[in-house]
């Protein structure tokens, strides 16, 4: 395979937009409340599923269909997926902070218990890939994989797949580590009881809030509410 001259630069964007798209507000909030029981790198076990769809959605589509487009219906898909998921870790946090509890869900309901408890890698990486069922990130792999199927074919859009994989893996990886790092505070519950809550209400009311604006308002929500642990006494189980 006979790569041209722009190749790389198109690999580097690709990569770029991996490290974007993990920046996503429903990234960074969802592997939040899964780090209080994924440990610490279920950031990397949720972009390795997302990122697999991703992959897999742009060689099929370099393969079959260059002039595919992204149906209508994974809009409402994507938000059912990640409405879902948020508000089952922001009620489970939110009731285990009440509790006084370290947070680990809802014991009576189970389905929500093993959600907000997700812990083993599959389960991590399954809820990664649901996240990938989104307008938004099939829009993205549909643009690098024709760009890049028709530069060198689908063996490269499957490459450009990859790099994105590794791009968003980067920032989801190392946010899962920062928050499980923190430690299980109840402090630190509600607050990501809190972020997910508004996130999920925000989707689902479609209210647009600025993505850049949410990213760094999760990672200020969290931070804050170590250290008001940390000023008062209460160290992090």
């Amino acid at each position: 395979m006979t790569l041209p001259g722009d190749a790389l630069v198109l690999a580097a964007l690709v990569f770029l937009l991996g490290v974007r798209h993990g920046f996503d507000p429903d990234h960074l909030v969802a592997i939040d409340g899964l780090a209080r029981s994924g440990g610490r790198w279920c950031g990397l076990f949720f972009s390795l599923g997302h990122g697999m769809v991703v992959t897999l959605i742009g060689i099929v589509v370099a393969l079959l269909a260059s002039e595919w487009r992204a149906p209508a219906w994974l809009e409402e898909a994507g938000l059912a997926v990640s409405v879902s998921v948020l508000a089952a870790l922001g009620v489970a946090n939110l009731l285990a902070f009440s509790r006084g509890d370290r947070p680990v869900g809802l014991r009576s309901r189970w389905w929500m218990d093993r959600l907000a408890n997700a812990s083993h890698p599959m389960i991590i990486a399954a809820i990664g890939a649901a996240f990938a069922l989104s307008f938004d990130t099939v829009s993205h792999a549909l643009l690098f994989s024709v760009t890049g199927a028709s530069m060198a074919g689908w063996v490269f859009a499957g490459a450009l797949g990859v790099l994105f994989t590794l791009g968003m893996a980067l920032t989801d990886t190392l946010n899962g580590l920062w928050v499980a790092r923190l430690g299980a505070s109840r402090y630190v519950s509600i607050a990501v009881a809190a972020l997910c809550l508004l996130l999920a209400a925000a989707s689902l009311t479609r209210v647009t809030l600025s993505p850049q604006l949410m990213s760094v308002a999760s990672f200020a929500v969290i931070a804050a509410a170590f250290l008001f642990a940390r000023r008062h006494g209460t160290e992090p189980q």
